[in-house]
């Protein structure tokens, strides 16, 4: 996605990346006395994301590219087939 900085007048190209979590690791006891484990790994967290930024770019080094795109529906939205514009840095 692309962000323009108004301060400094260049856009920013913004891209979001999984985040992991650590899940703590955890122990207990059963009623029958043996020792349960749970935990100490790594997960993408579904609520969260990191941003990386890439720039910043001057608008008059930036190109406009056209290209075709499918009609497709998600989450209840419809997007029909037509043309979308994209940012390129030259």
């Amino acid at each position: 996605m692309w962000m323009y900085d108004p301060k400094d007048k260049a856009f920013w190209l913004g891209r979001l990346a999984g985040h992991q979590i650590y899940v703590e690791e955890s122990t207990w006891y059963s009623e029958g006395g043996d020792e349960n484990y749970s935990g100490g790994f790594h997960r993408y967290s579904k609520r969260y994301k990191e941003l990386t930024l890439e720039g910043p770019y001057e608008a008059e080094s930036l190109l406009v590219k056209v290209k075709p795109r499918r009609a497709y529906t998600k989450n209840g939205y419809n997007w029909p087939a037509g043309r979308v514009a994209h940012l390129v840095p030259s």
